[in-house]
């Protein structure tokens, strides 16, 4: 009895850290509490197996961030929101480690993972189109409609571009399942699955979205025949055509690929490398203070600066940079070793997915944040590190670790 409780604990690792992410957003439960929960299956595992976690590729960019995340936090003067941030960038190491301590779990574990991820994001979408108040134009009017009947939510609202960087890196894995010689019903599920959340994905409007997708999807289709990248780049390439020479007669182009909105990025780039110099190009703003000091700085009411390689260096300061360039190159190295092996098995396929879902992560990151969310309250604001990369990573390792690769 004892020891089925152990293995329930463990494999249920990566849920332990949730309740981090509750305390930083509500207050409850208590921040400590949620600390002592989330560390409890990693006292059993050294208890179990004498290791508190098994040894990844990414130990030492996540290492390298972790300290510049902390000397950040030092230096920050908003140790109030700091410290939420500080604790949700522990909560997602947490289950980054969480996912890969089960790396040798079963393939039912696995696919039990990927139906609560899909569950997830299934609800999400919901939720999302039935609040009713984001960018409603001609194209996606209907699909707002049909969620009317749905209780508006009052209070955190889901954003189109927080939406669009979930489902970006969902559906590629997803997508290449379709390929794999499984069971009839289980094709036809995911197929299912694959066209609603790409329908949401359009209809959300999320043009950076659109563009990540776009590219994620090129390189898999790629990758399963080669000879389509004389057909997609020249579709691609009249596709964009198309879009400049309609783009002042259609509006919902026109709001969908603003030009005021891109270049009211590129000047809060411009602002926040200007922040960034001096003491600060060393240890960045801190974790979470970039809203309150380019506010205070230029009298704005901006609450994200719309790049998350430009957040993560506000946040961790230069070691954050050179965590991110660590993996990078770790991540490139996997893939191409993953993209070498000559048998084209179901986890290639799968190591293929995941790697068009990061890279759709890495295209979303340059126009707006997907690796942390800032709510503005009426009381401030809270600044929470979310989890989407860390298990894109966790799983590449996992991958990585199935197939020999390192």
């Amino acid at each position: 009895m004892q020891m089925k409780l152990i293995k329930t604990i463990l494999t249920l690792q990566p849920l332990f850290p949730l309740p981090i992410y509750f305390s930083v957003l509500t207050g409850y439960p208590p921040l400590w509490l949620s600390l002592i929960i989330a560390v409890i299956p990693f006292g059993i595992n050294y208890w179990y197996s004498h290791h508190i976690f098994k040894r990844t590729l990414f130990d030492i960019p996540i290492l390298i961030f972790v300290l510049g995340t902390l000397i950040g936090f030092i230096v920050s003067p908003y140790k109030n929101v700091g410290s939420g941030a500080l604790a949700s960038t522990i909560a997602s190491i947490l289950v980054y480690y969480g996912i890969t301590n089960n790396s040798g779990a079963s393939k039912k574990y696995w696919l039990w993972t990927a139906g609560i991820m899909c569950l997830i994001t299934l609800l999400l979408s919901v939720w999302f189109l039935s609040q009713r108040d984001h960018r409603v134009l001609s194209f996606n009017q209907w699909a707002f409609n049909l969620f009317a009947g749905l209780p508006n939510t009052s209070g955190l609202e889901l954003n189109l571009h927080t939406l669009g960087a979930l489902l970006v890196v969902v559906i590629p894995p997803l997508f290449v399942i379709i390929f794999l010689k499984n069971s009839i019903g289980l094709r036809i599920i995911i197929l299912i699955l694959c066209l609603f959340f790409t329908g949401v994905l359009f209809l959300s409007d999320s043009g950076t979205g659109w563009l990540a997708f776009i590219v994620s999807m090129t390189f898999i289709l790629v990758c399963w025949r080669r000879w389509l990248i004389w057909v997609l780049i020249p579709t691609e390439g009249l596709l964009t055509g198309a879009m400049v020479i309609f783009y002042n007669k259609m509006e919902w182009l026109r709001t969908t690929f603003s030009k005021s909105s891109l270049m009211d990025r590129i000047e809060l780039w411009k602002n926040t490398l200007i922040l960034l110099k001096g003491k600060t190009t060393v240890t960045g703003l801190g974790p979470g203070a970039w809203l309150s000091i380019y506010n205070n700085h230029y009298s704005n009411t901006v609450a994200i600066v719309h790049n998350s390689y430009l957040q993560l260096y506000c946040d961790a300061g230069i070691l954050g940079f050179i965590a991110m360039v660590l993996a990078a190159i770790i991540f490139v190295r996997l893939s191409i070793n993953i993209l070498k092996l000559p048998q084209r098995n179901s986890v290639n396929w799968i190591g293929t997915g995941l790697i068009g879902s990061i890279i759709a992560g890495a295209v979303f990151a340059i126009f707006d944040t997907n690796h942390s969310i800032t709510y503005v309250t009426d009381n401030g604001y809270i600044y929470l590190a979310l989890p989407l990369l860390w298990i894109g990573a966790s799983l590449i390792s996992v991958i990585s670790s199935k197939l020999s690769v390192y």
